[in-house]
């Protein structure tokens, strides 16, 4: 479980950096992203970067 842990906070911390190179390195190449709510899928790791660099916004995530 800490690596998990590990990976989520080295994403999470990237992600407040906005370094979307080490916050996509958790992704396997393959990795689906699906946004249930509008029916979105997101293919591939380079798609999911890409989709997520073009809408760069001020995110912070917190564990609690």
């Amino acid at each position: 479980m800490d690596e998990i842990r590990e990976a989520l906070n080295r994403h999470w911390a990237a992600s407040d950096a906005n370094d979307f190179d080490v916050e996509h390195d958790m992704y396997r190449e393959d990795a689906v992203l699906e946004y249930p709510q509008s029916g979105e899928r997101i293919r591939g790791r380079h798609n999911i970067q890409a989709s997520r660099v073009a809408q760069p916004n001020a995110k912070r995530f917190t564990v609690r």
